[in-house]
């Protein structure tokens, strides 16, 4: 079952922190996991392949030359997703008032409140992968458009190249490798040369977004909205790929999502 959770946190003291810290939120995260099951927290740390939860940056901060300044008297919010059942059993047991400080490069941060409840707060919410994928199993219609908001940059890997443009077969192609990663449901691989050869993009509002890796190197990647198209009506593939832009708000897209990169959802019509 996926699930999106918000913490909501606020630093101990004042303090001057770097302004990206999703790196730090993912080892806090992990610290949380390897608490209840450290078998589980390494597997998660040493896997190549696709990890099963993301992890944003704190979302709040007032960045300036790569730095922010931070103040208990504000709160900001940290976003957790998990996609598999082990894990949300973890989740369910974090407590604010039993989870001890996140340490983030130092800074200290208490967590004040936990919420999957979207009524909370859009990000949120869970589901389960057979609700994702209804359109497929019960052989309905789905739509043929599709509104994303990317949040934080997205950026794809690439013949050893960052490639921050949104295109379908990027997009749908990542949401593919996770989804049959964590989905007791697999879709064929042709999902994806149906992306790229029977989705457009239609409309698109992007912004480029630098962020420091951990070596210090920027890393591109492209903020905004885009519209996805299919030109194909065929509704066994618009069913996967409804299912695929369902699960983004699980999974996240693209390249480094344990660490704040490719926060995205499916706007619903009245959103777009």
């Amino acid at each position: 079952m996926p699930v999106s959770l918000i913490f909501t946190i606020r630093p101990l003291a004042s303090a001057q922190t770097s302004s990206s810290l999703g790196r730090a939120a993912h080892a806090a995260v992990l610290r949380l996991i390897n608490d209840a099951d450290p078998t589980l927290a390494a597997q998660i740390h040493d896997d190549d392949g696709p990890k099963p939860l993301t992890v944003s940056n704190v979302i709040g901060l007032e960045a300036r030359n790569h730095s922010a300044h931070v103040h208990p008297d504000r709160q900001y919010r940290l976003r957790v997703t998990l996609l598999t059942p082990a894990l949300e059993a973890i989740a369910a047991t974090w407590r604010p008032d039993t989870l001890g400080p996140l340490d983030l490069d130092g800074v200290l941060w208490r967590v004040e409140r936990i919420t999957g409840d979207p009524a909370d707060d859009p990000w949120a919410g869970s589901s389960t992968y057979e609700k994702l994928a209804s359109a497929v199993i019960n052989r309905s219609a789905a739509p043929s458009r599709w509104t994303f908001e990317f949040a934080t940059p997205v950026t794809f890997r690439q013949r050893g190249l960052n490639q921050p443009l949104p295109l379908p077969a990027l997009v749908f192609g990542s949401l593919l490798e996770r989804w049959n990663a964590f989905a007791p449901i697999a879709f064929p691989d042709e999902a994806r040369r149906f992306a790229e050869e029977c989705i457009a993009v239609s409309r698109f509002n992007l912004h480029s977004r630098s962020e420091p890796t951990k070596g210090g190197v920027p890393q591109i990647g492209a903020t905004g909205r885009v519209t996805y198209a299919a030109v194909n009506r065929d509704r066994y593939w618009l069913a996967c790929i409804n299912t695929l832009a369902r699960f983004a708000l699980f999974s996240g897209i693209g390249a480094s999502t344990t660490r704040g990169y490719g926060q995205a959802r499916l706007l619903d019509s009245d959103d777009r």
